[in-house]
């Protein structure tokens, strides 16, 4: 990035954005001397209001002479503070940091932490201006945390966007993208108009984003048109990058009135401007139109010397008087763009070692940093564990030597008693255990003797069935009768009520039988459990037939395709395996 190009951006980023209201900006100084601090307040509504142009030059030999008469180093550092931040868009970065050394150097005593802060963010600013990216980055990482203690959300927002800024220019888009973040928290919180927000973010995104943040840029920039301008600019150059022309035009003279407006006599953005609609009208075929607007930046070529723009007019010089049939011109044009072009690529060549330097440099200190806060944070931790934990035993060491000294002379008296409790509640414990179990034998002799005598009842009904059909054969009994019979025999066979009962009455046994069966084979069936139930409490084949109306043979077909969904191996008792649940 060319120095002309650094200064405007710092131009940008250390330029006040304008409160809702200036009242509202509190004078965070630690007062010292009236007068002084009365025409600081002044400055510093001022600098908040964007309109530093207004300070006049007896308001600052106002306070060096009031520093000057007072022989308070603390007064000659502010005075020289205020100095550089209303005068530097006209002095050099060199004229500039060497003041605020000075003035870092007068300002020592640790009450004046504030000023030293500004100072520090200033310094950044035109180191930044000058290339020297660890020398920003370390006077920023000392400046942050004390406007940050201090809630000065205005100039923290600045500090995060300065750093923001100093990543974009070593090509550090992600952090860069971090510092625009917080500096959007910060001038959310003080009220702030965000037009650098998004215009800063636009140019660390490179995507389609960036069309909407331009946008976004221009329309809340209020009375800061210089970003506007800058932003106008951009955007025009990514609408003519997606093949729109028009739109670009549109921009350019949106920006040609608003340089008519705010600053009609200065050359640097309107050359900045120029240029980017010389590209528009090329593109466009307007070439007699883009050779005059060409032809009135004649004049600032001196003046644009090491700027970007000046390799894209000798280029467009070129083309357009090419494109015109002028060929000793465009000849002319081509060669200095060569030349621009061979200087550029050095400079940006020879800006690429000290870029990657810093980056790497800066990586190791924040990893440096994380490494120290995060041993830090351990050997707190470590220390406020072993506090806690030999507190705590201490405590508990009291306590229990308290208790165990009150406890000391009932303790054998309280085993007496303990140790009869426990007899007590072991013998009726085996006494509730023995009855338990009889009551289950009992349950269990219950269960089968019911189920016995329904299988008799169905057998029975099964002879009858039997009987009845053999006369109706016969003929010795009427079809009707049998019918019904035979309905009513077959309705008791049916008759699910007398499983239910059983189910019921076996789960009161064996609470647990059907849900271990169902969590071995999620596959078994209500009839499955059914013949579950009858293995379980020793019924025959036989016997399971008739409670089921099978033959014996479907009794066994169906044993058999239990111990298949059951996975049993092949030895293994399917009596025994339902007996053990």
């Amino acid at each position: 990035m060319s120095l002309g190009r650094k200064f405007f951006f710092l131009i940008l980023l250390l330029a006040s954005i304008r409160p809702a209201a200036a009242s509202e900006y509190p004078y965070l100084f630690v007062p010292i001397e009236e007068t002084f601090d009365n025409i600081a307040r002044q400055l510093n509504r001022l600098d908040f209001d964007n309109e530093r142009q207004q300070v006049s030059t007896l308001q600052l030999d106002s306070l060096d002479q009031l520093a000057r008469q007072s022989s308070n180093q603390q007064l000659q550092a502010r005075a020289l503070y205020w100095r550089v931040r209303c005068t530097q868009m006209s002095a050099s970065p060199p004229q500039c940091i060497e003041m605020l050394e000075e003035a870092l150097a007068l300002s020592k005593d640790d009450c004046y932490d504030y000023d030293r802060a500004l100072i520090r963010y200033q310094l950044a600013g035109n180191y930044e201006r000058m290339g020297q990216y660890m020398k920003t980055y370390q006077l920023l990482s000392l400046a942050i945390p004390t406007l940050q203690q201090y809630n000065d959300d205005y100039f923290l927002g600045n500090a995060y966007l300065l750093m923001g800024q100093l990543f974009l220019d070593i090509e550090y888009s992600e952090p860069a993208l971090e510092q625009i973040t917080l500096s959007r928290q910060s001038y959310e919180r003080a009220g702030y108009p965000l037009n650098r927000i998004y215009f800063f973010e636009a140019m660390a995104r490179h995507d389609d984003s960036s069309l909407q943040l331009y946008r976004q840029a221009i329309a809340t920039g209020g009375k800061d048109w210089a970003m506007s301008l800058q932003a106008l600019t951009e955007l025009s150059s990514l609408y003519l990058d997606r093949q729109m022309p028009d739109s670009s035009a549109v921009l350019c003279q949106q920006g040609y009135e608003l340089l008519q407006q705010q600053a009609p006599d200065n050359f640097f953005f309107y050359c900045l401007l120029a240029a980017s609609h010389v590209k528009v009208l090329y593109t466009q075929g307007h070439y007699e139109e883009a050779l005059n607007r060409l032809q009135t930046l004649t004049p600032y070529i001196e003046q644009l010397t090491g700027e970007r723009m000046l390799c894209d007019i000798y280029r467009y010089s070129w083309l357009v008087h090419d494109k015109m049939g002028h060929r000793d011109e465009a000849y002319h044009y081509l060669k200095l763009y060569q030349q621009e072009f061979e200087r550029s690529e050095a400079e940006r060549r020879q800006g690429d070692i000290p870029k990657a330097q810093a980056r790497e440099a800066i990586s190791r200190q924040k990893d440096h940093i994380l490494l120290l806060q995060q041993e830090a944070q351990l050997s707190r931790g470590r220390f406020y564990t072993t506090l806690l934990v030999t507190s705590v035993i201490l405590l508990i060491c009291i306590v229990f030597a308290v208790y165990f000294f009150q406890r000391y002379r009932l303790r054998r008296q309280e085993n007496r008693e303990l140790q009869k409790s426990l007899e007590q509640e072991t013998l009726i414990s085996q006494l509730n255990r023995k009855n338990f179990e009889q009551d289950m034998k009992q349950k269990d002799c219950e269960i089968s003797s019911s189920t016995l005598l329904l299988a008799n009842k169905n057998e029975v009904l099964q002879q009858i069935h039997d009987i009845t059909k053999q006369f109706s054969d016969q003929g010795s009994i009427p079809q009707e009768y049998v019918r019904q019979v035979n309905s009513v025999i077959g309705d008791s066979l049916r008759n699910d009520d007398e499983w239910s009962r059983f189910k019921l009455h076996f789960d009161s046994v064996h609470p647990d039988f059907f849900l271990k069966l169902k969590e071995r084979s999620s596959e078994l069936t209500e009839n499955d459990l059914r013949l579950c139930a009858y293995i379980r409490i020793g019924m025959r084949a036989k016997q399971i037939a008739e409670m089921l109306s099978v033959s014996p043979d479907s009794v066994n077909t169906n044993r058999y395709r239990l111990r298949k969904k059951l996975a049993l191996d092949k030895g293994q008792s399917l009596d025994d395996f339902i007996r053990q649940i």
